[in-house]
């Protein structure tokens, strides 16, 4: 951020600014911060999401037989693929031949690596007094914005180093998302039994246009009153809550990846929230605003999520 100082003229003193400061066009508040899991108050530099395994049932066990326990099932190494079971008949995915392919109660982590995110800025003494601007709210609002945009980040980050392990959906017509694809997407996600609450479906600015202007999905018909035709805004297509983020990476130079996933399939570990703090540096005769937190995130559960090429 430019010092102020640098842009002011030697009649300072005697030029009337404006009340208030107009900030460039930017994202300035968090909008993936309510649609993942959050854990705040991390002490550590990484914190362990725990994941446990679908159950399994077995069907009519042995009279007097021990129950097995379903973390303990041994899988039976041959051509059968069958588990090996002392009774019964096992209930469930029995196709893998590991026990981490079955549906079996297997108990593993998710770790989140927690980084450290700062910045600020200094207000020179004589800028404050030569202007009647308020420049430390101003630049506090701006530094505020950046680390909102740095928390977004770090969810996007976790989505895309998943990426390879989620159910991904290519868009029927090249360069524009329709119908077809939100239902393929919801579709993906009805198949992994992934709850129907709290879903979110995070896309590109241009994608959400693509919703928009499709009359599939939005229809003409509705005429006024249609939310989204009257504000613009997608509050839930398809049983999505939809957020447009232009921090999402990019395929190519026409083509953005964009996630549906459940909130709880996304973690995020806090160790210190997003804080802004104001103090006076004598040895600069400036004051110094600055912010910063310490957050990781990762996918927990890469099956309940979905990534789209759109």
């Amino acid at each position: 951020m430019a010092a102020v100082g640098n842009n002011l003229s030697s009649n300072a003193f005697i030029t009337m600014f404006g009340d208030e400061v107009t900030h460039i066009a930017q994202q300035k508040a968090s909008k993936l911060q309510g649609a993942v899991r959050t854990v705040r108050g991390v002490v550590g530099s990484t914190y362990r999401f725990p994941v446990l395994g679908k159950a399994g049932v077995i069907k009519n066990k042995t009279a007097k037989q021990d129950i097995e326990a379903l973390s303990q099932i041994d899988i039976d190494t041959g051509s059968s693929g069958q588990l090996d079971l002392d009774s019964g008949t096992f209930i469930g995915d029995s196709t893998g031949t590991t026990a981490a392919e079955v549906d079996v109660m297997n108990h593993t982590n998710k770790t989140a690596t927690l980084d450290n995110y700062s910045t600020g800025e200094y207000v020179d003494d004589f800028d404050a007094l030569k202007t009647n601007i308020d420049l430390r709210s101003a630049y506090a609002g701006s530094i505020a914005s950046a680390m909102s945009r740095a928390y977004d980040t770090v969810i996007i980050g976790a989505l895309d180093s998943a990426r390879s392990s989620m159910t991904a959906v290519a868009e029927t017509t090249s360069g524009t998302l329709v119908r077809a694809d939100l239902q393929a997407v919801h579709n993906a996600l009805n198949a992994k039994d992934v709850p129907m609450n709290d879903r979110y479906l995070v896309v590109d600015s241009a994608t959400y246009g693509d919703i928009l202007g499709d009359t599939n999905i939005v229809g003409n018909a509705d005429g006024p009153l249609s939310q989204a035709l009257a504000t613009g805004i997608l509050p839930n297509v398809l049983g999505f809550n939809i957020i447009m983020s232009n921090l999402l990476t990019a395929v190519d130079a026409n083509e953005t990846y964009s996630y549906a996933f459940h909130k709880d399939a996304v973690g995020m570990a806090i160790g210190k929230d997003i804080t802004t703090m104001v103090n006076y540096v004598p040895q600069k005769l400036s004051t110094l605003i600055a912010a910063e937190f310490s957050a990781g995130s990762v996918v927990i559960d890469p099956t309940a999520c979905v990534s789209l090429s759109a």
